[in-house]
């Protein structure tokens, strides 16, 4: 609270809080559901000014994003101390906080982020095939929503609905009927984008971004083609920013988690470490390929820099597991030493602090 802006910040939070306070439409792609959810919370909230509001919603968005990891983790190692690792390193690296506390976008799709892969958690743990169905069909939902906000999620879509899809087939729980149903839910999230054509239709905001009362200007405004419908930053060294965000030891904790699926003995579940180790990949290539901003210059450092908060929360997930991974090895090898829990979570107090006062000294 004490860091949080009790006004309006800067960057693209004023056009968003005036969006959400007169019902207008945002920017491409118009963002309906941080709109809608910023009006609910300026109604509902009876301290502080709109701006306060909404930047105390984007905050709690983030908490729960950062709560998400550590439950994803959690639930597929079991250890306490990896959770808190992942959800501490990515909750206090720089650009985390910086983005989490104004009136933006991305504390909410952190929280899609981490809801994607709970839910991936979920089912990879699921021992029912109606148990299956129902995270499968939830998850669709979930898809469709998180595209209500930011697109640049889709490249996680991309990797889970193969993988879940191929995950039913196997089992044979893959019917036409089921997958139909899942489409429907899919498009049941999507349903927000609505707004934009109702917004647009009865124009009662003072201001508002373009028109979307017909389908080719809804279509202009979905996809983002005024600026450029897949144009990103240009490519620059994700390592190096990975490491200044989240540290050396975060980066080799979650290779360790990746090299650990292809030894013997496995401690973790490898299918969905290899899953959430190839959206990271996809992630990163997609950047480098549509790469149009020169990210040398100060200002569109500051713009592509907030993407990359959807790498760092997967990296930050991995490594919660890499350190599991290492605690387990090392209680099978050490069997009935009462120092490795110790170490444990020594180990993630210690890379969680160091990244508190890295940043926040």
């Amino acid at each position: 609270m004490a860091t949080l802006p009790p006004a309006l910040p800067g960057g693209d939070a004023g056009e968003l809080i005036t969006a959400a306070y007169e019902l207008g439409v945002a920017h491409p792609p118009g963002y309906p559901l941080f709109t809608l959810l910023a009006k609910l919370v300026m109604g509902l909230l009876p301290v502080g000014s709109p701006a306060f509001r909404v930047n105390l919603l984007c905050s709690l968005l983030g908490a729960a994003a950062a709560s998400l990891l550590f439950y994803t983790v959690f639930r597929l190692s079991g250890s306490y101390a990896g959770g808190i690792l992942a959800a501490g390193v990515f909750s206090f690296s720089r650009l985390t906080w910086q983005w989490s506390i104004t009136a933006e976008v991305f504390s909410l799709n952190n929280l899609f982020v981490g809801l994607l892969m709970t839910l991936t958690a979920h089912f990879e743990e699921a021992s029912t095939a109606r148990e299956r169905s129902k995270i499968s069909k939830f998850g669709a939902f979930c898809c469709g929503l998180s595209l209500c906000n930011q697109h640049t999620i889709v490249l996680y879509i991309a990797c889970v609905v193969p993988w879940v899809l191929s995950q039913l087939f196997r089992k044979m729980e893959l019917s036409l009927g089921h997958l139909l149903k899942l489409g429907l839910c899919f498009l049941a999230g999507l349903l927000p984008y609505l707004y934009l054509p109702a917004s647009s239709y009865l124009s009662r905001a003072r201001w508002t971004w373009g028109d979307q009362t017909t389908f080719q200007g809804f279509l202009t405004h979905f996809l983002r083609e005024e600026y450029g419908t897949f144009n990103l930053g240009q490519p620059g060294d994700d390592l190096a920013q990975m490491k200044s965000e989240l540290s050396l030891p975060v980066l080799a904790l979650a290779l360790v988690a990746c090299v650990n699926t292809v030894l013997p003995t496995k401690q973790q579940k490898s299918p969905v470490i290899w899953l959430f180790a190839g959206m990271l990949c996809l992630y990163s290539l997609f950047f480098s390929w549509r790469a149009n901003l020169d990210i040398t210059k100060p200002l569109f450092l500051g713009v592509v820099e907030r993407f990359w908060l959807q790498s760092n929360a997967v990296v930050a997930v991995l490594a919660g597991l890499g350190l599991a991974t290492l605690a387990s090895v090392g209680s099978t090898m050490l069997e009935s030493s009462c120092v490795l829990p110790w170490l444990e979570w020594l180990s993630a107090l210690t890379l969680v602090t160091s990244q508190i006062w890295a940043n926040y000294r």
